[in-house]
């Protein structure tokens, strides 16, 4: 297993007050196929090109997002907000051609910031692990 791997698979990520996976349009995904039950969000659901996302609200943001307390419906939240690693998003885009992001980012499929979170929070990790060089 190489070094991001295994930063991928031992070092959870601790999202803390980041929230940036929670504001961007078309909105949040839900997966029917792996258990999540649109009917649990009510109203707060449409579909998008025959898929059920969760609505937001006219800024972008989820539509459960409160910028002060976080998540209004964390114990409810969708799977991939229970496992969504924006480490491990970045990995998968930076090995895409820039030309092919950039037109990602342009139709609101690829957030950037989400990306730049997840690069600054993997080489932070990559960068404590480096071991130490010290000369004689």
């Amino acid at each position: 297993m190489g070094q991001v791997e295994d930063v991928l698979k031992n070092q959870p990520l601790d999202c803390g007050a980041c929230n940036k996976c929670c504001r961007k349009k078309p909105g949040i995904l839900l997966f029917p196929e792996i258990g999540d039950d649109p009917a649990v969000y009510g109203d707060n659901v449409e579909i998008v090109d025959d898929r059920p996302i969760l609505k937001t609200k006219p800024n972008g943001d989820c539509v459960y997002l409160d910028l002060e307390t976080g998540c209004t419906n964390y114990e409810n939240r969708p799977r991939v907000c229970r496992t969504y690693d924006c480490r491990s998003d970045y990995i998968q885009w930076i090995e895409k051609p820039r030309a092919e992001r950039r037109a990602m980012m342009k139709k609101g499929l690829l957030n950037q910031s989400v990306q730049k979170e997840g690069r600054t929070r993997l080489k932070a990790i990559l960068q404590s692990k480096r071991p130490l060089i010290v000369a004689d």
